[in-house]
């Protein structure tokens, strides 16, 4: 669970994708059909990259592919790139300060990666002026030079996606930044969350590291994080007309579509930590019983204490130390207290059958559960809204569990468990 966590904690500090090589092939033929008399030999796409298998490409992908057709090329210009190979990577990521570029990949590379991996790929031809086709791609070969490629990622503010947002609404003025000013269908969080439903670790890692300004509203213009919601809201008009001429799917990925929205987890999550509560307050009821259950139930508490103390301890980090602005002032650390790493050594104590260690356990447990109550009270304040109902519907009921276990030790354990050490 700790070392999921930590993957999943070094993953949302830069949810990545990168540019990779493939083996040429034979580039397409016109996919949307240029009007008769075109003035232009311009040819701009939108290439929108559903969700693949790996957890960094779970959000999925996008790019501006320029097709002359006058040289000819096609050249497909990508803002994920970063070096997996550099040996700074781990500690820009999880500092929040890596840097990704704009690379340009012939079409076949872009179309062969994607096609292997079972990845979609939707086009959308832009429905540009000839002199705005020029000027895009006159701006992308300036930004793509070694001088001007780089940029501070950051995951919904400053990603592949938004770059190809901004670069789109920057040709045309503004405009279409104007058409999506309307309130956003849901919170950066929903959005992030509904696209890592599954795997489980993950959904989780996720919903425990964000902090609460991912659940601020938000605009349509921001939603656009998303590959899959800038591709939703380039069908508009701009200036009395159509910004997107035809679209059309060039790869089709055989795997389930995304979620529209979350899933709603907080009854489920409520039954798993009754469920835990519960378990663990049943090995405190044996421990006070028979000297023999000390030993699973010392080991339960030190493992309890390890992953909530880890979590708890890795948060702080992140609020503390890291650039990472979505992960500071996490409430999430009122339910993993940092101090539970204490019961790592605690529990071995209260295994062992040592009544200040089982005291001192039941003292940590008894603040972190404290904690754990003034993030519910939290929800009735003035402090900034956090979405973590799910998790303190598990947290809640676990908490109790271990405290009451190791309260009911010490009160009904045998009488020699409560004499000096």
């Amino acid at each position: 669970m700790v070392s999921r966590f930590l993957a999943a904690g070094v993953l949302v500090l830069g949810l990545a994708q990168s540019a990779r090589a493939a083996p040429d092939m034979a580039p397409p033929g016109p996919l949307v059909q240029a009007p008769p008399g075109a003035p232009d030999p311009l040819r701009v796409f939108v290439m929108t990259m559903g969700p693949g298998d790996h957890p960094f490409f779970r959000f999925g992908h996008n790019a501006i592919w320029i097709r002359d057709e006058l040289v000819p090329s096609d050249r497909v210009y990508n803002f994920g790139t970063f070096r997996f190979d550099s040996p700074r990577m781990i500690l820009d990521f999880l500092g929040g300060r890596l840097n990704y570029w704009l690379s340009v990949s012939p079409l076949p590379h872009v179309i062969g990666d994607y096609r292997r991996e079972n990845r979609s790929i939707t086009i959308q031809e832009l429905n540009l002026p000839p002199a705005t086709k020029i000027e895009l791609q006159e701006a992308l070969e300036v930004n793509a030079r070694p001088a001007n490629r780089l940029y501070k990622y950051d995951y919904f503010l400053d990603n592949c996606s938004t770059r190809v947002r901004d670069a789109i609404d920057r040709r045309l003025q503004g405009g279409f930044h104007a058409t999506a000013l309307a309130p956003g269908r849901m919170t950066l969080r929903e959005h992030a969350l509904r696209m890592t439903a599954q795997p489980l670790w993950l959904y989780l890692a996720l919903d425990i590291v964000l902090g609460p300004q991912v659940d601020k509203p938000i605009d349509q213009w921001t939603e656009m994080y998303l590959p899959e919601e800038l591709a939703r809201r380039l069908d508009t008009s701009v200036g009395g007309q159509p910004l997107v001429r035809g679209q059309v799917e060039l790869v089709h990925a055989d795997r389930p579509a995304t979620l529209l929205v979350p899933p709603a987890r907080t009854p489920k999550f409520f039954t798993w930590g009754v469920a835990v509560g519960l378990a663990i307050f049943g090995l405190g009821w044996g421990a006070a019983r028979s000297r023999w259950a000390r030993v699973p139930f010392g080991i339960v508490i030190a493992l309890w204490g390890l992953v909530t103390g880890f979590i708890g301890s890795f948060l702080v980090y992140a609020w503390m130390l890291t650039d990472h602005v979505v992960t500071h002032r996490n409430q999430n650390i009122l339910l993993c207290a940092p101090w539970a790493l204490a019961h790592v050594v605690l529990g071995i104590g209260v295994a062992l059958g040592r009544p200040g260690a089982t005291r001192k356990a039941f003292a940590l447990a008894a603040a972190a559960l404290a904690a754990v109550v003034a993030a519910c009270l939290i929800k009735i304040g003035f402090v900034a809204h956090q979405q973590n109902g799910p998790l303190i519907a598990f947290f809640v009921p676990a908490w109790v569990g271990v405290t009451v276990g190791l309260w009911w030790l010490l009160r009904r354990g045998p009488a020699k468990n409560r004499s000096h050490e």
